[in-house]
């Protein structure tokens, strides 16, 4: 698949740049060039805001919300990049009425390909150390978060944290604190992280060209794996501190998104395990959560990349006993499949 220019490259789009930037802050258009070292700037993190006519979707009160959310977040040097894709329904006018003073709020508004083309314009332009991704109709529930995972990613020198997130959906019953510990053991076949709760070190998404625009609805899923295979690691917050709205783009487009993460998958297998996985094998592994039982290898390499990977996840005194029933429940499933 052909990729977009590079981040760097994409620094260009400041050029006709609508922002507001608080008191005391930095500009938002530098004459030379829109990324500017990080060290230079003092901020903490980056919080990227993707949206297009909200209010047109009804989302006013939602992305007031989100506004508020950011603007309450304390103990941390932050910024909120806007990124609007030309929004013809009074989105910019609204947003530039809005009073929030804690943290500089900058806005970006051009016609882009997508949200993950939105994204991108996001990392280019941040000046944070981390970038988080906060979609307009999510929100932090806890003024605490931004500084409990920056305190984690000192304590364990990662590049990236991640934390459990609350479903705005009450119909869906979960223990938000026990999700990351109980589908870790899935990683790389389901969807383990949201990116609501993840700050990434601006550098590694840089590194890596960001998100792949060639996917439409996945992008997220291929650039967590891409990040892995980079060398990244990652550590738990033990703080639910986000909220995630249900029924979003991923969710609209479900069928989509999921024959675009089988085919990250693949390349994947291919490119870190080299493993040359089959399209039904990576659906099969995908969908069902099993490996064919000629790949039960290739299931506990994953399980070694998980331990060694991922940082910082409280453990009990029996989380032996467990990693050996998952094992132990994959080789028997295994077994019994036709794939």
């Amino acid at each position: 698949m052909q990729r977009i220019p590079s981040i760097e490259e994409l620094s260009e789009v400041v050029e006709n740049t609508a922002c507001r930037v608080a008191p005391h802050s930095t500009p938002c258009c530098p004459t030379q060039h829109a990324v500017l070292p990080d060290a230079a700037q003092g901020i903490d993190v980056s919080v990227v805001t993707v949206c297009f006519n909200p209010l047109k979707a009804g989302r006013r009160e939602v992305f007031l919300k989100n506004l508020d959310s950011v603007q309450a977040q304390e103990g941390v040097s932050m910024e909120h990049l806007i990124i609007d894709g030309a929004s013809t329904d009074g989105t910019l006018e609204w947003l530039n009425a809005y009073q929030g003073t804690r943290h500089t709020i900058r806005i970006l508004s051009q016609p882009d390909s997508g949200i993950y083309e939105a994204m991108n314009r996001g990392i280019a332009l941040a000046r944070g150390k981390y970038v988080i991704f906060l979609n307009s109709d999510d929100y932090f529930h806890d003024p605490r978060g931004m500084a409990a995972s920056l305190a984690r990613l000192e304590e364990f020198g990662c590049d990236f944290s991640f934390a459990p997130v609350r479903f705005s959906d009450k119909s869906i019953h979960h223990n938000p604190q026990l999700a990351p510990q109980r589908r870790l053991y899935r990683f790389l076949i389901s969807w383990c992280f949201s990116h609501q709760t993840m700050l990434t070190s601006r550098s590694l998404l840089c590194r890596i060209d960001g998100f792949d625009t060639s996917y439409k609805s996945a992008a997220d899923y291929d650039l967590l794996l891409r990040m892995v295979a980079a060398g990244a690691k990652g550590c738990f917050v033990p703080l639910t501190f986000a909220t995630f709205s249900t029924g979003g783009f991923s969710e609209e487009n479900f069928d989509e998104a999921v024959g675009e993460c089988i085919i990250s998958l693949q390349g994947f297998f291919r490119d870190f395990f080299h493993v040359g996985m089959s399209r039904r094998e990576a659906e099969h592994v995908f969908t069902h959560r099993v490996f064919p039982r000629k790949y039960i290898g290739l299931y506990k390499s994953t399980q070694k990349l998980i331990r060694e990977r991922f940082l910082g996840i409280p453990e009990g005194p029996v989380a032996w006993l467990s990693r050996w029933f998952n094992y132990i429940k994959y080789y028997l499933k295994c077994l019994f499949t036709n794939t």
